[in-house]
């Protein structure tokens, strides 16, 4: 006598039903640095980046470092150590 196969199917297929409705989906990377450009010139600068980290963690968050990268990028227009002025 042959087993009811439908059952079986509904087992296996029952966690991907429920699991597809249930979080939607994460940000990509394309969209993540399009809410960091906060005033649409393409490129993200330490300031819009710390506005927007306080903005979704609070005020302070990583001060110490976003501080540092700060600093370092207000003192050259490229701010690798290995750059070195042309002018």
């Amino acid at each position: 006598m042959p087993k009811p196969v439908f059952p079986l199917l509904i087992l296996c297929l029952l966690p991907a039903i429920a699991v597809a409705d249930a979080a939607p989906p994460a940000p990509g990377a394309e969209e993540n640095i399009r809410a960091l450009d906060a005033d649409h010139d393409g490129l993200v600068t330490v300031t819009e980046m710390r506005a927007f980290l306080e903005a979704r963690h609070g005020k302070d968050y990583e001060k110490t470092l976003l501080d540092e990268m700060e600093e370092k990028a207000g003192t050259k227009s490229c701010g690798s150590p290995f750059s070195r002025s042309f002018y």
